[in-house]
């Protein structure tokens, strides 16, 4: 016998839409969350309140190219001299979605928003999603990022100055094979670095030459995390709910991010994920989707295998000291 739940209950529903933005890693684009778009679309939850009366959730997600990838604005063009980039550029791009949704709280009234935005973000995603929370911390939601590339955290912190040395050394081999004028060079070194060696020589030709198309816009990247100034205050101020994921096979300068990040935002959930590296939302995506769903408050997808992360306990409070940079 079917029975239609809305008569069931009594009454219309009250349809409760969920805004999720969500930030693409660096030679990555807005595709690269489809997995995610689909996971949220598979699924409502709804919510009883008494017998007759009851609020269906629905999500609205929006992948956002950032500059000079896939359907983002070129940040300069030839002729055009434009100043660095910086984070607060790209969260540019975000502002008005997130502003568009209104204030947490703020929703109201039949299929209305829930206000505010739950923002996802995957390495230099993820750098901007903390950026965008530290400056609109008022209309987010929740939080979550995948090994945000927050260099600025290892490079003010004097613990890290070997990771740090790491994360360097990355981009001035980088640079060298540039001036060399060895660029396919410099995309393998930024493409084994972060997904393991041998990758690069795996890779199609046409996924090879999209990333060497986009060397100058990972050296302006890369100069917006060198050069974002009270990272780590800023990261210690936000106060919504928040997932901090990371991969149990990364490397060391994203590893250290992770425990930077642990001290900084002890009342975050932090996680390890089991079998996974820095690209975990690429390789691992439909994994990575369901735990962001989870995180979203969706029950488990049937015949999906849920992930078992290693759950980091919250560091001691660290003693107040100096966070001036030291670079």
């Amino acid at each position: 016998m079917k029975i239609d739940f809305h008569e069931a209950l009594g009454g219309a529903p009250q349809v409760t839409r969920h805004t999720v933005i969500a930030l693409h890693a660096s030679v990555s684009s807005a595709r690269q969350w489809r997995p995610l778009a689909e996971r949220l679309a598979q699924a409502h939850t709804f919510a009883q309140h008494g017998p007759h009366a009851f609020d269906l959730h629905t999500f609205d997600v929006r992948a956002i190219d950032l500059h000079d990838h896939g359907a983002g604005p070129a940040w300069a063009t030839d002729g055009v001299q434009r100043p660095p980039l910086t984070l607060a550029d790209e969260a540019a791009l975000v502002a008005p979605f997130v502003l568009a949704a209104g204030r947490v709280g703020h929703g109201s009234g039949a299929s209305a928003s829930a206000g505010g935005v739950h923002l996802v973000g995957h390495s230099y995603g993820g750098a901007v999603a903390l950026k965008v929370a530290s400056l609109y911390p008022q209309h987010v939601r929740s939080l979550v990022v995948y090994e945000p590339v927050t260099f600025r955290l290892l490079l003010d912190d004097a613990a890290s100055h070997a990771e740090a040395a790491e994360a360097l050394a990355l981009v001035a081999g980088m640079q060298t094979c540039v001036e060399r004028g060895d660029r396919d060079g410099a995309a393998r070194r930024f493409i084994d670095y972060w997904s393991g060696g041998g990758t690069w020589q795996a890779m199609p030709e046409p996924a090879r030459e999209s990333v060497v198309a986009r060397l100058p816009a990972l050296v302006q990247q890369f100069g917006a995390l060198h050069n974002e100034r009270q990272q780590a205050s800023a990261i210690a101020r936000l106060a919504m709910p928040t997932l901090v994921l990371s991969g149990e096979r990364t490397v060391p300068a994203a590893r250290r991010i992770a425990e930077r990040l642990r001290a900084l935002n002890p009342a975050a959930t932090h996680e390890t994920l089991p079998g996974l590296g820095h690209m975990g939302p690429v390789t691992h995506a439909d994994l990575v989707a369901e735990r962001i769903a989870r995180h979203l408050g969706l029950p488990p997808s049937p015949g999906q295998a849920a992930a078992r992360p290693h759950h980091v306990p919250p560091p001691p409070v660290p003693a107040p000291r100096d966070l001036s940079t030291v670079v």
